[in-house]
């Protein structure tokens, strides 16, 4: 009995949760619809502010590293 309230739990907190993650799920596929074209706009019309933009997120060294 003690396995089947388990189970019947976990379904609930599944059924109940389900539409959240389902909204992030759709958030995040539509920020990087709308992000993806800018991005590319971005790096065909300013090429300098992309390569700043490159070097920014994918350097090595970073502030959040210790010293």
């Amino acid at each position: 009995m003690k396995e089947f309230f388990k189970i019947a739990v976990c379904v609930i907190l599944v059924v109940a949760l389900a539409p959240f993650a389902g909204f992030w799920i759709v958030a995040l596929v539509g920020a990087g619809l709308i992000l993806l074209p800018l991005g590319a706009v971005l790096a065909k019309t300013r090429p300098e502010t992309w390569k700043h933009i490159q070097d920014s997120l994918f350097s090595r060294t970073s502030s959040l590293s210790a010293p």
